[in-house]
Formats: C-alpha cells, sequence, structure tokens
C-alpha cells in the first residue's frame, strides 16, 4: 500500500451475525436476514466511534443511501448488487449456496486437523495462506463437546451464513438502482474470475455511478480479498490516492478509470 495509508486509522466490525458479534449474540441470533442490516450496523459503528467521513470499504453502498453524506468515498469489494431484472436471490430452501452451507463441515478437534481438511478443497488452496492462518485464528472457536473433549468450530454458525445468502427483502438490487443517487466517488474492486461479477456487470455497475471506476484483479474470484490480499490492499490505496490527489471527485468521474492488477 501507499505509505501514506499504512498509518491511517481503520476500523473493522463483525456483521451482527458474523464472527465476534455472532459469539457475543449467540441468544439473539436470527432466524432470516436482511442485507439491509449491514448498512445499519455500519451506520452504528460510524455513530459510535463518532467517525467523520470516512471511506467506506466492503457494503457500505445501503449505508450511503439510507443516511446520504456519511461516507466520502465508497470502495465496494466484488460488491453483490444486481439490477431486479438480472438477479433476484432464492428464498432458503431454493438457494443452493444456502443448502451446500448447510450441508458442509463446521467443527473439527483443532485447528490443524480443520486446515488439513479445508486444504483438500480447491476453494480454501486459492487462499493466501496468511489469510486461511488468519481465518484460522479468528473465524474459529474453541469449544467443549458435551462429552468433555475439546474441539473447535466456526463463530459464524452455518445457518446464519446460510440465511445471509437467502437474505430477505431487496437490498441487492436496491443497491445497485441507488448507485446513480451517490455523489461520491464509488470504486469497485472486482476478481477476473468472479462469479457474480462478469466483465459486462462490472461495466453496468461503473456506468451506474455518477463517480464510477473500477480495478479487475488478475486470478482471483470473488473471495479476492481472501485470494489476493496484498493486490487488492493495492488497488484500495491507489483509487485513495487518486481521490485525494483530485480533490475533487469529478476528476474520478471524468477519469472512468479501469484498470487491470
Amino acid at each position: 500500500m501507499s505509505p501514506r495509508w499504512t498509518s491511517t486509522d481503520m476500523y473493522a466490525f463483525d456483521c451482527r451475525n458474523q464472527g465476534d458479534s455472532a459469539v457475543l449474540n449467540k441468544d439473539i441470533l436470527p432466524d432470516t436476514f436482511d442485507w439491509y442490516w449491514y448498512a445499519t450496523d455500519i451506520l452504528r459503528v460510524v455513530d459510535a466511534f463518532g467517525l467523520q467521513k470516512p471511506v467506506g470499504v466492503g457494503h457500505s453502498v445501503l449505508a450511503e443511501v439510507l443516511r446520504p453524506g456519511t461516507f466520502s468515498a465508497i470502495v465496494a469489494v466484488d460488491p453483490t448488487m444486481f439490477p431486479s431484472s438480472f438477479f433476484i436471490i432464492s428464498p432458503l430452501d431454493d438457494n443452493p449456496m444456502s443448502q451446500l452451507t448447510l450441508k458442509r463441515r463446521d467443527s473439527w478437534k483443532d485447528r490443524a486437523e480443520a486446515k488439513k481438511k479445508l486444504l483438500e478443497k480447491a476453494f480454501f488452496r486459492a487462499w493466501h495462506p496468511e489469510a486461511l492462518d488468519l481465518y484460522l485464528e479468528h473465524g474459529m472457536l474453541d469449544i467443549v463437546n458435551e462429552d468433555g473433549s475439546t474441539g473447535i468450530t466456526l463463530k459464524c454458525p452455518k445457518f446464519q451464513e446460510a440465511i445471509t445468502f437467502a437474505c430477505e427483502g431487496t437490498a441487492v438490487n436496491d443497491a445497485y438502482e441507488q448507485l446513480q443517487e451517490l455523489r461520491i466517488p464509488v470504486h469497485i474492486v472486482a476478481g477476473e474470475n468472479s462469479d457474480i461479477n462478469l466483465p459486462e456487470l462490472v461495466e453496468m455497475k461503473v456506468e451506474q455511478c455518477r463517480f464510477g471506476s473500477a480495478d479487475v484483479i488478475s486470478e482471483a474470484g470473488h473471495l479476492l480479498n481472501f485470494e489476493k490480499p496484498q493486490e487488492t490492499a493495492n488497488a484500495i490505496s491507489a483509487f485513495l490516492d487518486r481521490i485525494m490527489d483530485s480533490g475533487d471527485s469529478g476528476d474520478v468521474d471524468a477519469e472512468r478509470h479501469k484498470a487491470r492488477l
């Protein structure tokens, strides 16, 4: 990353039903999920820390829609947002991603076994080794089984991941439609091999923005931040450099930057 950003304050949090938040909220986890909750959770974090005009990275589009002026810019990392004519999410029972999630293994005797088993799958072999190690360290929870033996399980219960894939409501469609209303720079970082952001979709999303731009990370899929973390960070850093150096979002709009990294 550019040296100007390595000492910048950065805030990250787990959505209410994932990671450490899922552990904290284990007794009040939802039975359904609406992706608008990402937006409301983001706004609560912004307010709790008193952040002024931060750059939103991730699921920030709808937060800006709900409260315009919250962010100075947004980086959407392989965003799951589509026109309603193109994509509608299936309910839990008919959603293939949800059903696969419910069937997968979610507990192991220790992190060594978990790593060995995960690396048997091409999905996880595509991850950067450091990203996988961090997932094992911070995405797993130590548990004591009913027989007194110890083990680990996912902090995000697989049912919670399943209902997230089968989100209720129209958030994924609303996010796309509302891109045109955002008055700040929006930069899309997509994976070259992403199955949800084909080249024509990336172009559609950029054109939907007033001040849109995009980078495509070579040899990366939807989870590009796990597969190519350095390249993803470099793309974000370069975008921040451009908007800081231009001092004017209009310059970003005129550029319509698109790069392949």
